[in-house]
């Protein structure tokens, strides 16, 4: 069925199609369902499993760094294999199943480079701290203790804690750069992408499958933020986790679902200019969520560095510096890319060296942020 031969109707609030009259206009309303829900013929049109499957990967590797975190020796090679989904090297069959989806080849192009060195890094100090519990130290590698908890974490020669670089760097390199760069690009979604004609074999169109994984990168649940985050674990997961973090003094949760399903829901009534405006919100929003939680983890360490609390110190420095560097990938960055480096480079220490920090020059960091992001002004000490 060509569906410009078709008209948007909502059935029993659910999203759905009827065939129509060539003669009866097209797109003059735009009937949006309340949940990311979308249904054609009565079933799903929506589908982002690869998205799902890159999430899952990533929780797994995070797992596995964890275990370093707690004195065992890591494998680079277990890494690397984890990175590009090869030798089936998670836990879950579904995954190692999965082969052609991973994260290596998803990641920003310009950081493949660097996360291999971080892994390559984090299993040379994870087999060093399980022969000879090796104490960090300034310049040097090993582990050190978040507060008096009797939780270690492994940090290179700059303090920068493995399991958060990675973790929180794949974040922004993979997911965001994915969602900003990719999926919501005239490439993908653009006016000239099929959105007549279904997908060989499948219940949606090209246009509507390129929206369907942007969405699928934020990792939200389909009816968020109405959902019980208790009940619901992907309010907990990655960037889901951080947008809802910042909603109580930023109200991002809502806008942000609205645009996904009003842009969705603008592809299927073929309005590419409703489409383009949920793209600018989108990018906004996500943008903004990064600078709130880079500024929300500098107030961490700023904290921390008064109570000399090294551990957590670095712990809060390495979320901060993954939040910052995740503001590149965004294609209408408010902040100039000399402050990213910058703020990476000098304010978080000379050549980003954690234990060269000073509140003078952490208050330079929020200043650059705040600068860019004004809607954090206001809330700047309490984020």
């Amino acid at each position: 069925m060509n569906l410009k031969q078709a008209s948007l109707i909502v059935c029993s609030g659910i999203l759905a199609f009827s065939c129509i009259e060539d003669d009866i206009p097209q797109n003059e309303v735009i009937n949006a369902p309340a949940t990311y829900v979308f249904e054609r013929d009565g079933a799903s049109t929506v589908n982002y499993q690869g998205q799902t499957d890159r999430l899952n990967m990533l929780s797994e590797v995070k797992s596995y760094l964890v275990t370093g975190d707690q004195g065992q020796a890591l494998s680079l090679q277990k890494l690397l294999d984890m990175y590009s989904n090869t030798n089936s090297p998670f836990s879950s069959q579904e995954l190692n199943q999965a082969t052609t989806k991973q994260l290596e080849n998803k990641t920003n192009a310009a950081q493949i480079d660097f996360f291999k060195g971080l892994m390559a890094n984090a299993a040379e100090v994870s087999e060093d701290v399980a022969a000879n519990s090796t104490a960090a130290g300034e310049g040097i590698a090993g582990r050190i203790e978040r507060g008096n908890t009797g939780n270690f974490v492994n940090v290179n020669e700059k303090g920068w804690e493995f399991t958060q670089l990675i973790e929180k760097g794949l974040m922004g390199a993979v997911f965001y750069d994915q969602i900003f760069n990719s999926y919501l690009t005239d490439a993908k979604i653009g006016d000239a992408v099929d959105n007549d004609n279904l997908v060989e074999g499948k219940n949606y169109t090209t246009m509507e499958h390129h929206w369907d994984e942007a969405f699928g990168y934020w990792g939200v649940p389909t009816d968020f933020p109405k959902g019980d985050p208790v009940l619901t674990p992907e309010y907990k997961r990655f960037w889901a986790n951080y947008t809802n973090g910042r909603d109580g003094l930023l109200n991002v949760n809502q806008p942000l679902m609205d645009a996904y399903i009003l842009g969705r829901a603008a592809i299927v009534a073929n309005d590419h200019t409703v489409k383009k405006e949920q793209v600018e919100v989108i990018i906004d929003l996500h943008e903004l969520v990064s600078a709130a939680t880079a500024v929300h983890y500098i107030n961490d360490a700023m904290d921390y560095l008064s109570s000399g609390d090294q551990g957590n110190l670095f712990h809060s420095l390495s979320e901060a510096y993954t939040f910052v560097s995740a503001l590149q990938f965004s294609p209408r960055k408010k902040i100039t890319q000399s402050d990213i480096t910058e703020i990476l480079t000098s304010d978080f220490g000379t050549d980003g060296d954690f234990w060269k920090i000073s509140n003078e020059s952490l208050q330079n960091a929020k200043n650059k942020l705040t600068t860019a992001y004004p809607e954090l002004n206001d809330h700047a000490d309490v984020l």
